[in-house]
């Protein structure tokens, strides 16, 4: 049994090491990984390492080829396109369930993720990676308001891929300065129970990264068209 235990944590272990590798750009996207190279990185057998890349393929971070061999997944302007509608479908919805229940508790939590991400914003060199996780934090606030566990599970499942087509070209201050004001903006549209102003800085916020997309998807990120 103690081993079980062992093996289960270190293969946490690299799970989270390798997980903040991909999202953090240690990886470019459609890296082979080598599993007896990686084993060897991190000084423990294949055994926790393949349990590890098991859950990151689960969340859509890497890919296993049959035959060729293991990947981190290479996400192209269509799929990231794609994951942004269905977010913003998500929060939406989940927005105007959780306009009016938000409760103070949650409401100061929301306010002090905000003023941390206030003070990120003032940072040089700019902390993406820290911005970054304040950020969907942000975000999950209200989908979490809505009481929909399954639809919680659903909005997480989005986060690392898009995370990680993120990574790559929009980790610049002025890409994120462009949209950081409009967390403002949805804490005040919620302090005032003001659901038009809400889903109105909801669509902005996110169609504005669909564009910012369009514009600088370049040849790492090839469409599907272009192939």
């Amino acid at each position: 049994m103690d081993r079980v235990i062992e093996t289960s944590i270190l293969a946490q272990q690299v799970y989270q090491v390798l997980r903040t590798d991909i999202i953090g750009g240690k990886y470019s996207q459609g890296a082979k990984l080598d599993i007896h190279a990686l084993a060897a990185e991190f000084g423990v057998s294949r055994s926790p390492v393949k349990d590890a890349i098991s859950q990151l393929v689960h969340e859509g971070l890497i890919e296993i080829v049959p035959r060729k061999g293991t990947y981190v997944t290479k996400i192209n302007c269509e799929d990231f396109l794609e994951l942004l509608d269905v977010r913003l479908m998500i929060e939406l919805w989940t927005a105007q369930q959780a306009i009016n229940t938000l409760s103070e508790y949650k409401m100061k939590y929301w306010n002090d993720l905000l003023k941390e991400m206030d003070s990120l914003i003032l940072q040089k060199p700019f902390p993406f990676e820290q911005y970054s996780q304040c950020d969907m934090k942000f975000h999950r606030v209200l989908v979490e308001a809505a009481g929909n566990t399954r639809l919680v599970k659903l909005y997480d499942s989005l986060n690392a891929p898009a995370a990680l087509a993120r990574v790559v070209y929009h980790r610049s201050y002025e890409s994120t300065i462009a949209r950081h004001d409009d967390h403002t903006r949805m804490y005040e549209a919620v302090c005032k129970r003001d659901l038009s102003a809400l889903l109105h800085t909801l669509e902005s916020h996110i169609r504005s990264l669909q564009e910012e997309s369009k514009n600088l998807w370049d040849d790492s990120f090839p469409s599907d068209s272009d192939n």
